[in-house]
């Protein structure tokens, strides 16, 4: 799959240059060199989902993991320049079933990371289970046409975003909004592709303002409510999701989102504190 633009960009190779190995027996943290992606670059940063979906990529290829990706969140504390980057990522404990993590992204000349992060990683066993949160009816994706782009925003030409019931820049007094959200070109639905989906989703002050306003991310997290295998067999080359605001208020808001595949299996809940300049 490394010749699709999207592995391109959460690409790593581990850096040798300085000798972090745990004790015997111990847990180690990696450290990776990595590249901003001009395809998934942002208006004037990179798109904050590749980004997301690179420090996932580092825990999933630390050779000490444990188990799936069960929760994560990223604080994104500076601007990201075009260039190298340094992903971090420590195992900070491991238990049974839970494995818990600290990463960090930093850049040549800044002395401070330039986003830090937590994550749960974890073994899921055989238990009762159910959905509360259920797929919306929705028109497939291919009856659908794909929402137009703007200019001089890459990493939305890989993205098909077909939306079943409104227009992202509606304005009005909802920023409700639901969707199809696919690669470009078609890629199968892994951990990181779907922790990008998370962030996807236009802001929601451009929905309520009907046009683009000045916005960052502050915090975003995401909840994953599938495990590997069953990811895997879903074979989902779309997902479905629904994203919504709770409340604006003196320069932040929140945006949360559902993500479901084509079968309607739940696949990740998703939630992000953004400020914004009105």
């Amino acid at each position: 799959m490394n010749d699709h633009d999207f592995d391109r960009a959460i690409q790593l190779q581990a850096d040798d240059s300085l000798d972090l190995s745990a004790p015997s027996g111990g847990l180690a943290t990696m450290r990776y060199l990595a590249h901003t992606s001009e395809p998934y670059w942002n208006a004037i940063s990179p798109f904050g989902g590749t980004t997301v979906a690179l420090v996932l990529n580092a825990i999933l290829q630390h050779p000490q993991r444990l188990g799936d990706p069960l929760a994560m969140t990223v604080n994104f504390a500076g601007p990201i320049q075009k260039g190298p980057m340094l992903v971090e990522v420590s195992p900070i404990r491991t238990g049974r079933s839970t494995q818990h993590w600290a990463m960090s992204i930093r850049q040549q000349g800044d002395d401070s990371p330039l986003l830090t992060g937590t994550a749960v990683f974890a073994v899921r066993r055989d238990t009762w289970s159910d959905s509360e949160s259920r797929m919306p009816a929705a028109p497939p994706p291919e009856t659908l046409e794909r929402q137009t782009p703007p200019a001089n925003v890459p990493f939305l030409e890989r993205y098909a975003m077909r939306y079943v019931d409104s227009h992202p820049l509606q304005g009005g007094d909802s920023s409700l909004t639901q969707c199809w959200i696919s690669d470009l070109p078609p890629r199968p639905v892994d951990f990181p592709s779907l922790a990008a989906y998370c962030d996807s989703f236009a802001p929601r002050l451009f929905v309520r303002k009907g046009a683009p306003r000045p916005i960052s991310t502050v915090s975003l997290s995401i909840n994953f409510h599938i495990d590997g295998e069953a990811l895997a067999n879903e074979q989902c080359l779309a997902a479905f999701g629904r994203s919504r605001a709770n409340g604006f208020y003196r320069g932040y808001y929140d945006q949360e989102a559902v993500l479901w595949s084509p079968r309607g299996s739940l696949l990740a809940t998703t939630h992000q504190m953004v400020w914004f300049r009105d």
